[in-house]
């Protein structure tokens, strides 16, 4: 017993040593927030959350996402997102995009903007950091 309870140890200490790597994109820093729903001129206010996606990518590349991105419908005409395993000390930017299906009562496509006007566009986190980041969703 006390031989696989070795073998076993000695079998995760290698494994743990070699998961990852100096090109690993996973991390462990995480960007919050929420995303503000207009009370009128959406078309599909019911499903609206569904139809938005937060990015996290490096700056210097915006259209690699890292992590792993969820948004969910949250109280009060709102969506909250997280994004987690964000790579640390990495200078990223968030955004949030909707779907081509979302559209305002007029047809047009809705924008989505940083909630503050004074939010840095790019950052960094630190080992398990955590930002929040606010987006509002408009219609005209």
């Amino acid at each position: 017993m006390y031989r696989i309870a070795v073998a076993a140890l000695i079998f995760a200490a290698a494994g743990c040593a070699t998961t990852g790597g100096a090109g690993s994109r996973e991390g462990n820093a995480t960007v919050t927030g929420v995303i503000r729903l207009p009370e009128t001129g959406l078309t599909q206010a019911q499903d609206a959350c569904e139809q938005i996606r937060v990015v996290v990518a490096p700056a210097a590349n915006t259209s690699d996402a890292l992590g792993k991105a969820m948004v969910k419908a949250s109280r009060g005409n709102r969506c909250s997102f997280t994004v987690s395993g964000i790579p640390s000390n990495t200078e990223i930017q968030a955004n949030a995009v909707a779907d081509a299906a979302l559209k305002c009562a007029n047809g047009a496509a809705p924008t989505i903007a940083p909630a503050s006007a004074t939010a840095q566009p790019t950052f960094k986190l630190s080992d398990y950091g955590t930002s929040t980041r606010d987006f509002v969703v408009s219609c005209g």
